[in-house]
């Protein structure tokens, strides 16, 4: 009986999940609602084995290669200039805050007719949309993360004769981590966010496109499949995420294990 019990403790999150995906087959056959509209699970499943593991496999590397690519050069960019506004030139940013805010405000889906003016169709006008949608938050929480950082802390590191370089690898660069990292995360989920709608405008390929595509040929059944595909790359790259930030922030969790202790 108790790998009865563990099986159900490992499954307890799942119940919910199961659960729809039997409504979900029910519904359309026993005719709560049209087939044409909602097709029973089986046949999006069966509609994923003939487009095949490869091809599926092939849209979502397609899709991954265009965020990480425009996430990447958004980070690159967004970073150096967030420490360089926030711990430089403080001022600066105080300056260009009002237009920081108002560019970081535009959708990106309005910007779209203008990136594919400026650099065409295709793979251009899609990693021009990725970028901009991660440049902002990751800009700005580099920038609040680098001026919350204890001020007392860098005036004691100064008091014990340490170099630039040191005060910001040792004390500033560590304080800011959560907020950096949080930036980080919300830049990728964005990125990933943006890619589907700039795939179904700009693509040929992707699942975006595949998406876009289906609905343009009556393909119900592959738009659902497409839901489910984006939809489970989404949550594996948030489990990624967050387990590289509790990976990276383990010191996070001290003070709460220290405070146990003591109690």
């Amino acid at each position: 009986m108790k790998w009865l019990l563990s099986v159900h403790r490992a499954l307890l999150s799942f119940y919910l999940f199961f659960l729809v995906i039997i409504i979900w087959e029910l519904a359309p056959r026993l005719g709560l609602v049209s087939d044409v509209f909602v097709p029973p699970f089986s046949r999006v499943v069966k509609t994923g084995v003939d487009l095949g593991l490869t091809n599926i496999l092939l849209y979502i590397s397609i899709s991954l290669k265009r965020v990480f690519f425009g996430f990447i050069l958004a980070t690159i960019l967004a970073l150096p200039v967030g420490f360089i506004l926030a711990g430089a030139v403080p001022k600066l940013a105080v300056f260009l805050r009002p237009l920081t805010k108002f560019l970081s405000s535009i959708p990106p889906y309005i910007l779209f007719p203008v990136f594919v003016i400026i650099v065409g169709v295709g793979e251009g006008g899609i990693y021009t949309v990725i970028f901009w949608s991660s440049f902002w938050p990751i800009l700005f929480t580099t920038i609040a993360g680098i001026q919350n950082v204890d001020p007392l802390l860098i005036r004691a590191a100064k008091s014990m004769n340490a170099s630039k370089v040191t005060i910001f690898t040792k004390v500033i660069l560590p304080g800011a981590s959560p907020t950096l990292i949080t930036g980080l995360r919300t830049g990728l989920t964005m990125s990933f966010f943006m890619l589907i709608g700039s795939e179904s405008m700009g693509a040929d390929s992707g699942m975006g496109w595949m998406i876009h595509n289906a609905q343009s040929m009556g393909f119900v059944e592959r738009i659902y499949l497409g839901a489910i595909m984006v939809a489970g790359v989404g949550l594996a790259l948030n489990y990624v995420l967050e387990y590289l930030e509790n990976s990276i922030l383990t010191w996070r969790q001290a003070p709460e294990s220290s405070s146990k202790a003591a109690a």
